[in-house]
């Protein structure tokens, strides 16, 4: 998608600056009000608004959504007359934040492009960015800017004028993709603004590619993250692949896979299961763009069930803390389960098959936790001196029979 923004013509104020609000962020709509008047109104995520001109004395700035007239942000911007700017807003509803763009930086050498990089993932943590040749394996590859962390002031960086291929890992780890775009292309002695953003999972994201004083580029990640649990009682062997996607190749239960990144599609993907080398029947799954899922194998290997749940691998709303939840694949128990750490209550009602609302508890090295079903008069399972790290996210599966339950507690961000 490319949508273009007005830079403003020769006939323009000289005497003013120029301000565009790029909403890039998980607000649906943002509203640009200058000197408490509306400048731009419901502006989408990925959508150019063109620049409007601003009096450099009267630029006291809000940010709002376009459904209220409360300002998420408040601002005093320095500007300079006959200067553009860009007013970015990036964050989650309930943490917006809002950076001033300079949209006057001078042209590079001839043959080269500057990029100006931001990190407005915040649930992505510190990432690594590079720039190759569309065939060249990572492997070998020395990224553009390592340790990209979100939040921090953008980095202004320069490389070739041509068409490149943009990834995006988790820092450190080349094996933890969080973005492939086969193509980006940068323009000769052109300037640019590269924005990472937030997708619906948290670990991959998404990018804008904001040109100086120009259009803006919209690219969404075309993968999501799957990950199988085999808890098939007594031991069962579990195989699993979507598509071409080979998530699990005969592995014994109880065992937890690690996220892989699945080709997502509008149109339902074919899935393949067998426990024990006996196919189980799957429905078709759509796979949503930048999606956490969990496909758990569970009950009897007589009678094995497969159940996909979404996980939600954002950081905690409150930072320092853990966040939490209860997935019940207990077999041959129809009955509900519930979870306590440290005697506080986190989870209760969970039905076979599903998994419990994520909930917010103390970081702790030294952790009790206790799972209850119901109509049972003893804990299903305990454990104690459980590591729950400040701003991770843990899943605690429960597996195997009610007479011999195995709790899994996975961190899995």
């Amino acid at each position: 998608m490319l949508l273009t923004a007005c830079g403003g013509g020769n006939d323009r104020d000289r005497t003013r600056a120029r301000l565009r609000l790029v909403n890039a962020s998980g607000y649906f709509g943002l509203d640009l009000r200058v000197a408490k008047s509306v400048r731009q109104a419901s502006v989408a995520y990925g959508e150019a608004a063109a620049y409007v001109e601003i009096d450099t004395s009267e630029a006291d700035t809000d940010v709002t959504a376009s459904t209220s007239a409360t300002a998420l942000q408040s601002l005093l911007p320095v500007l300079k007359r006959d200067n553009s700017y860009t007013l970015l807003a990036t964050g989650p509803e309930g943490a917006l934040r809002v950076r001033l763009l300079d949209d006057n930086l001078g042209q590079p050498e001839v043959g080269r492009s500057r990029l100006r990089l931001v990190h407005g993932a915040a649930d992505a943590g510190a990432v690594d960015v590079y720039l190759t040749a569309a065939g060249d394996s990572l492997a070998t590859a020395v990224p553009l800017q390592a340790g990209l962390a979100p939040g921090a002031e953008p980095v202004l960086t320069e490389a070739a004028t041509a068409t490149w291929r943009l990834r995006v890992t988790a820092a450190g780890s080349k094996a933890d993709l969080r973005l492939d775009l086969p193509a980006i292309t940068l323009a000769e002695r052109g300037t640019a603004t590269l924005v990472l953003t937030a997708t619906r999972g948290g670990a991959l994201v998404n990018a804008l590619l904001l040109a100086q004083q120009g259009a803006i580029t919209r690219a969404d990640v075309a993968h999501a993250r799957v990950r199988v649990v085999a808890g098939v009682a007594l031991g069962g062997v579990v195989s699993a692949q979507v598509s071409s996607t080979v998530l699990m190749n005969s592995v014994g239960s109880p065992a937890v896979g690690l996220y892989s990144l699945v080709a997502s599609s509008s149109a339902a993907q074919q899935v393949q299961l067998s426990v024990d080398g006996r196919a189980l029947m799957a429905p078709p799954v759509v796979l949503q763009r930048g999606a956490d899922y969990t496909l758990m194998l569970s009950g009897l290997p007589e009678t094995p069930r497969a159940d996909w749940l979404s996980d939600d691998n954002r950081l905690p709303v409150d930072r320092g803390r853990t966040k939490l939840r209860l997935v019940h694949g207990l077999a041959g128990f129809s009955g509900t389960l519930s979870l306590t750490a440290d005697f506080l209550p986190v989870a209760s009602g969970v039905l076979p098959g599903q998994a419990s609302a994520y909930g917010e508890v103390q970081a702790s090295n030294l952790a009790q936790l206790a799972v209850g079903g119901s109509g049972q008069a003893q804990a299903v399972f305990r454990a104690v001196e459980q590591q729950l790290q400040a701003d991770a996210v843990y899943s605690l599966f429960m597996v195997g029979t009610l007479a011999a339950p195995v709790g899994i507690l996975r961190r899995d961000r």
